[in-house]
């Protein structure tokens, strides 16, 4: 079995674009994200659709963890903590990390 894996996309569209486009000229036999779908990055909305709609599983990372407020900020850098503040205020509903994030294997 290959799998292609994405780990790290922290909302940068145009790289997850790029890295989709190359993982479908290979063609895997599935797709796994290991975490931290958002954080820092300008585009959680789409970033968040894209995998959800390529990932066979999504592991949730700390900055996913951040914005669903089940890891405490606090331990995060100040720059971090506001990212995951101001994602949590901008994801559409249908997007938020609490319905999308951890939905296929959420090991928390």
């Amino acid at each position: 079995m290959r799998v292609a894996v994405l780990s790290d996309v922290h909302a940068n569209l145009h790289a997850l674009e790029a890295v989709l486009e190359a993982v479908a000229k290979d063609g895997p036999d599935a797709v796994w994200c290991l975490g931290d779908l958002v954080g820092y990055g300008p585009q959680p909305n789409p970033c968040c659709a894209l995998v959800a709609q390529h990932a066979n599983v999504c592991l949730i990372g700390n900055h996913d963890l951040g914005v669903l407020g089940r890891l405490d900020l606090e331990d995060f850098s100040l720059d971090a903590a506001e990212s995951a503040r101001w994602t949590a205020s901008v994801l559409e509903p249908a997007l938020d990390p609490r319905n999308r994030l951890g939905r296929h294997g959420d090991i928390s």
